[in-house]
């Protein structure tokens, strides 16, 4: 009869593990008893979704976990299990090999964790990571995935932890889910069924490093299938017996008559000689101490000598003691005067400060705007400097107690100036078109005036008419197209009369619609590029630029971190191909590219890096150009930091103009949830486009265009976020600065002057 469950193991070993692979595998099976019936078996799986430059990352969050879940002795698995992910986190976000996060991306770190303790199972996933159970042949998802949570999370409270039995015959898979994405689950799920467990692990490793899909990334993968162990039983030792013969079973005797007999006596009478000496030398013993007792004795003497060292140990001992009353009586007193009425004095006195400062703050208010009179008009240099005193008094009045309710009015007035000042203007979105998906990632203006967006859950690009919002799939993953297989769109561009597409097999797909139709029609067909073989999976960005505006051909630019470069195309004479023998290396020093989110070419190149926008001229950095600090006045230099503090972060660019040094260039900062504005040809601040406090909008922005009419009039920006297509008037005359200052005038400070170009341009 079967009395426990025995747990076989498959997983990726270290040595087979992918290059670019960030994920970190725990296995510990207690060999102590008490350790395994109160803990049980941990499995752990974390996997990082940003190369191997995460391992480290994995690798503290995983050995954190598993030392504070077996340290951790307070709770149930559940509890502890919990506590364990926490604190990991913490470590996570206070260690040198935190990743890099922007606000509104998932976090990159995801694990899937299980506990089996006897036939109980615990399985709990967070992030990027998926665990499976397989059940007489069925598959079940344990938990459900939330790959937006993850770590690090500055708030995160544990995952939720699932709680069942596992049977004979079940099949744990703890699985990172760029496996899933390429196998799929129906492979994997027979692929475990029909082997063993290593044996499954080996096989799925090869399909997905190998092969067809010549996978990169995360490889994180544990199989474990519960079986039975058979009880054993021990059985009883075999005793020896006397020789089988005619005298088995009688006892040993001599063959010499009386021998015995006398061998007996002679034992009987050295015992009895023993006992008789032993009680002879007690009775002499005991009789020679009585005798000494009763001889007289001389008193001892009690008198004693106390060392030097002993005598100033004790007085050293008596000096603290009294040093120690004398300190808890100062104590003592100290803190019954403070209770009385120190703390009552302080705030009292903190109370005082905060009404001054809300008075100095009305005083203020009453100068810029008291009377009638607008001096954000009339002199907004001292207009502005009053404001930021005012400013900075409220924030003294509520860090000593001023309800911050009672602030709100004055705050609001103050804020709203300020924004006048650094010409910040409100925008009001609304949405072109709804989608139904959060994974929207790309975003160009398409040559024929409509939107054209990659949707990342259903692996599509789409066409959106953005007068009437209407969509139409235009290219899919898996689509039998001229030229080939379609793949997984990543990026886009336009160049021309044509929309690029860049798919995860590094095929660059030409979309080219219909002249003079407005329905979505078009041509799709695979544009001829010999060696994108060789440019591995990262492909960050695209840009063009036009050659020859009457054929619409046009310089095709890649950006290859494999190659550390941005790889230059000519085309070929007749436009239809991308020789390798004409490829240039754009930049004269190749230079690391893997952080590059965005670029844009007009005859020069610029650069999204690192939160930063770089301008490349014939392969050099241009050493003289910069945008400047947004908010930025004439005789300034810091611009808008007293509101925001932080330094913008770039993530995407555009132009309203496609002509070199012309227009203006229109930049994301999502830190601080907003578009900043500067001139292509000196970066100089231009202004600054936000939504109301209240609207969650420019939180996640995935990718921008902007369109101008006439003249470069009647600015309006594109973006994607959330599911959806948005649109906003950029036009400061239609969108007010503030909801707070509507009561205010309008400063014409604040309105950001039209585009010089009257042609739009989607292109990044």
């Amino acid at each position: 009869m079967a009395v426990r469950l025995q747990m076989n193991l498959g997983l990726v070993a270290e040595t087979q593990r992918l290059p670019d692979s960030a994920d970190t595998v725990v296995v510990v099976e207690p060999n102590i008893g008490s350790m395994s019936r109160t803990k049980g078996s941990l499995f752990l799986l974390v996997t990082g979704a940003g190369g191997r430059k995460l391992r480290e990352a994995t690798k503290i969050v995983a050995e954190r976990i598993r030392d504070d879940y077996y340290y951790d002795l307070s709770a149930g698995i559940s509890v502890c299990l919990r506590k364990a992910v926490r604190n990991a986190n913490s470590v996570l976000l206070h260690s040198p090999e935190r990743p890099p996060q922007v606000d509104g991306e998932s976090s990159p770190i995801g694990l899937a964790l299980a506990v089996v303790r006897g036939n109980e199972l615990y399985v709990a996933t967070l992030g990027p990571a998926e665990a499976y159970l397989i059940r007489q042949a069925r598959l079940l998802t344990l938990p459900d995935t939330s790959p937006d949570s993850g770590l690090p999370d500055e708030d995160v409270v544990g995952p939720e932890v699932w709680h069942g039995e596992i049977t004979m015959g079940d099949c744990l898979i703890l699985i990172s889910p760029n496996v899933t994405q390429r196998i799929g689950l129906g492979p994997i799920q027979d692929t475990v069924g029909q082997l063993h467990p290593q044996g499954a692990v080996d096989q799925i490793h090869r399909q997905f490093g190998s092969g067809s899909l010549g996978s990169t990334g995360g490889d994180g993968l544990v199989v474990v299938e519960a079986t039975e162990v058979a009880s054993t039983h021990r059985a009883q030792p075999l005793k020896p017996v006397w020789p089988s013969g005619s005298h088995a079973g009688a006892p040993e005797r001599s063959p010499i008559p009386l021998a015995d007999t006398v061998v007996g006596g002679v034992a009987a009478v050295q015992v009895s000689a023993r006992h008789a000496q032993a009680t002879a030398d007690g009775w002499l013993r005991r009789g020679a101490y009585s005798l000494f007792d009763r001889m007289p004795q001389r008193a001892m003497s009690r008198g004693r000598v106390t060392p030097m060292t002993v005598r100033r140990e004790r007085q050293q001992r008596a000096a603290l003691a009294v040093i120690g009353l004398l300190a808890v009586i100062a104590i003592v007193g100290t803190s019954m005067w403070f209770f009385a009425g120190a703390n009552k004095t302080d705030n009292i006195d903190s109370r005082q400060r905060a009404e001054q400062a809300y008075a100095k703050v009305q005083a203020d208010l009453a100068q810029v705007y008291g009377n009638g009179r607008d001096l954000m008009t009339s002199d907004p240099a001292k207009a502005a400097g009053i404001l930021k005193d005012a400013y900075q008094q409220l924030q003294f009045a509520r860090d000593n107690g001023y309800p911050t309710a009672d602030l709100a009015d004055a705050q609001a007035q103050v804020v709203a100036g300020l924004n006048r000042y650094y010409n910040v203007t409100m925008i009001q979105p609304n949405v072109v078109a709804s989608f139904s998906t959060d994974d929207l990632e790309r975003l160009v203006l398409g040559p024929d005036g409509a939107a054209y967006v990659i949707d990342s859950t259903t692996s599509a690009v789409y066409w959106v008419n953005l007068q009437t919002g209407t969509k139409l799939r235009i290219l899919f993953a898996g689509q039998d197209a001229v030229g080939g297989i379609v793949g997984n769109p990543r990026v886009l561009a336009t160049g021309g009369p044509d929309v690029l597409i860049l798919d995860d097999f590094n095929s660059v797909w030409r979309w080219r619609p219909a002249s003079g139709d407005t329905t979505g029609r078009g041509a799709l067909v695979k544009v001829n590029i010999p060696d994108n073989v060789t440019w591995g999976l990262g492909a960050r960005a695209m840009g063009t630029y036009i050659v020859n505006p009457q054929l619409g051909q046009y310089n095709l630019y890649v950006v290859v971190p494999s190659a550390s470069q941005i790889l230059k195309y000519p085309p070929a004479t007749d436009g239809s191909s991308y020789p390798t023998a004409g490829r240039t290396p754009y930049l004269k020093v190749a230079q690391d590219v893997s952080s590059v989110d965005d670029m844009y070419v007009d005859g020069k190149v610029y650069l999204v890096d690192k939160g930063q926008i770089i301008q490349w001229e014939l392969g050099q950095k241009v050493t003289g150009w910069s945008p400047d600090p947004p908010g930025v006045r004439s005789g300034e230099k810091d611009g808008d930091v007293l509101l925001r503090p932080k330094a913008p972060v770039y993530t995407r660019l555009t132009a309203d103009n496609p002509n070199q040094d012309q227009g203006t260039f229109y930049a994301y900062d999502g830190l601080n949830r907003r578009i900043v504005a500067f001139k292509k040809s000196d970066g100089t601040f231009f202004g600054q486009y936000m939504v109301p406090p209240t609207m969650p909008w420019l939180s996640a922005l995935k990718g921008l265009f902007v369109t101008t009419g006439t003249g470069g009039t009647n600015p309006t920006l594109y973006w994607i976020e959330s599911g959806s297509l948005m649109r906003a008037s950029l036009n400061p005359s239609s969108t007010p600065t503030s909801q707070a200052s509507s009561s205010l005038k309008p400063s014409p400070s604040s309105s950001v002057p039209p585009a010089t170009s009257p042609s739009p341009s989607g292109k990044h």
